[in-house]
């Protein structure tokens, strides 16, 4: 997508730049304005690949381009503070900027992927864009995506008030497969779908976890952390003899891992000692000041940073995700790069 195709797709529409700028707004949830249309029809400020693609899709998309059935990944831990957000954002970066179609679903009260984003949970929370409209109103889900402005990554945000949702849920029947249900409107247009859950055992952590295809560990390297994943792995296995036979586990990804601390290194250990002959243990992810500065940035690491400090953990991630999507769906399609 180049500034001539921008500007002769929003002359044929018939619309000032403001105008287009609105219209972008509401498709993609961000807040662009005439100056920056104007910028990028001169050439002066690269177009967000989220635009491009939008454009793409509106006008030029292949019509033989296919996407789905999405492969659908659960990040979970029964414990907070071990990177499961970092997890779900940077490993669907990488896949979105490789030019897959990726949804990542917030499904934490604490919106800790919304915001590491760049997006106002509040505000969308006030618009009726939140999966919390989705669970409480029946909006449809995909109603309440909004796109990533540098890596085309859509995002279904959460807000506070799933908290309160989340205790109702409780009283609803089969309240576990709600998230899959509504997922079903929308995978066949992903290849990917992660799910950031919450720190505990919640309804939340429940619903991804029914509706994944797959479970990814992110686990700090610390005592706790590796105590929590065999609670996890319990969870897991109670679902699949429940209603879930076909759930997996892709693996565990050590996280913070400092090589200099004698209790990092004594917890990798114990994590390969204990789970290494059943489950993949990937490469460990160091602990970095470049993932507290993304989130201060709004934007994953990797998208940033390529070469950041446990990029090659993550693209492990992908890389294993990609192989599980071809052995359970076939061969993945060659998928269109946006410029």
């Amino acid at each position: 997508m180049q500034a001539d195709d921008l500007k002769s797709f929003r002359e044929r529409r018939g619309l000032s730049q403001a105008d287009f700028a609105a219209w972008l707004n509401d498709r993609l949830g961000r807040k662009y304005d005439r100056q920056r249309i104007s910028r990028w029809e001169t050439g002066g400020e690269k177009i967000p690949t989220a635009v491009a693609r939008l454009l793409l899709d509106e006008v030029v998309a292949a019509p033989t381009e296919r996407h789905g059935p999405a492969l659908v990944s659960s990040v979970s831990l029964q414990k907070g503070g071990v990177g499961k957000t970092t997890t779900s954002v940077n490993a669907a970066s990488i896949l979105a900027l490789e030019g897959y179609r990726v949804l990542l679903i917030d499904a934490d009260p604490q919106a800790s992927a919304t915001l590491h984003l760049g997006f106002d949970p509040i505000g969308l929370q006030a618009s009726g864009r939140t999966i919390d409209n989705a669970f409480r109103d029946g909006v449809p889900i995909a109603d309440v995506i909004v796109t990533v402005e540098h890596s085309g990554l859509d995002l279904v945000p959460s807000s506070i008030r799933l908290s309160k949702t989340e205790a109702e849920l409780m009283s609803r029947p089969a309240s576990n497969f709600i998230l899959k249900k509504l997922m079903m409107a929308v995978r066949s247009d992903y290849d990917f779908v992660f799910i950031d859950t919450p720190p505990h055992l919640s309804q939340m952590t429940l619903n991804a976890l029914t509706a994944a295809d797959t479970v990814l560990i992110p686990c700090q390297t610390e005592v706790l952390a590796v105590a929590g994943v065999e609670y996890l792995l319990d969870t897991i296995n109670e679902i699949r003899e429940l209603c879930h036979p076909t759930l997996q586990v892709l693996g565990i990804l050590p996280t913070m891992y400092n090589s200099r601390l004698t209790q990092d290194r004594e917890s990798l250990r114990e994590m390969h000692e204990r789970y290494a002959a059943s489950l993949r243990v990937f490469e460990p992810v160091p602990r970095a000041t470049v993932y507290g500065q993304s989130v201060a940035a709004g934007r994953a690491a990797v998208e940033a940073i390529p070469d950041a400090a446990g990029a090659g953990a993550f693209r492990a991630v992908v890389d294993a995700l990609v192989t599980e999507r071809t052995r359970r769906f076939g061969s993945t399609q060659e998928v269109a790069h946006v410029a």
